[in-house]
């Protein structure tokens, strides 16, 4: 794929991008445009500045996490190109999904779990819940009560005692809830 973003996909790359991804042709030409549409500087790629001028993002409390995830898991050097943004929104597309697959309710709840653990160890400590707790709800609890509701929710999810919830006891705590429609979009083709 060409450097600059103003360059149009080749019908070979757009082939690529659609068995990495699972994306129809016509899907990932709308990516495209919509990766085009925020890459104002025609760069080739998306920064955080970019991604905050996505309307829907920019409202989220998360949102400094989720861009966060976004470029420093999936991108290089603070940098999501377009074939690391379809492979990312690739992970939120809905249907039938193979194991291996990127929209598997496996890699949707590992990016869930990535916007908590970020020093990257596969576990959630106090001070991560901590940190998106205060996100979610700002000044509007006061710092003792939000520390009482991070230690009992690790108590509550901790099966071993180790004071921190690693991946699986994530996922078990999740297992009731249908991840593949709580985190899935609609792509029009």
């Amino acid at each position: 794929m060409g450097s600059s973003s103003s360059i149009l996909l080749t019908k070979e790359e757009i082939q690529n991008i659609a068995n990495d991804t699972g994306f129809a042709p016509n899907q990932i030409k709308r990516l495209y445009n919509r990766f085009t549409t925020l890459d104002k500087d025609t760069k080739g790629y998306l920064d955080r500045q970019d991604l905050l001028k996505i309307p829907e993002l920019h409202v989220n409390p998360l949102c400094e996490r989720i861009i966060e995830v976004l470029v420093d898991d999936h991108g290089r050097d603070g940098k999501l190109n377009f074939k690391q943004f379809a492979a990312v929104f690739s992970t939120f597309r809905r249907g039938k999904v193979e194991q291996n697959d990127l929209n598997s309710k496996q890699n949707k709840l590992k990016f869930l779990f990535g916007i908590y653990d970020r020093d990257k160890d596969n576990k959630i400590n106090k001070s991560e819940l901590l940190s998106i707790l205060k996100m979610l709800v700002g000044s509007n609890i006061p710092e003792d009560q939000m520390n009482s509701i991070a230690e009992r929710t690790i108590t509550e999810l901790d099966e071993n005692g180790d004071l921190v919830i690693t991946f699986e006891e994530f996922c078990e705590t999740l297992q009731k809830i249908d991840v593949d429609e709580k985190m899935s979009m609609k792509f029009l083709t």
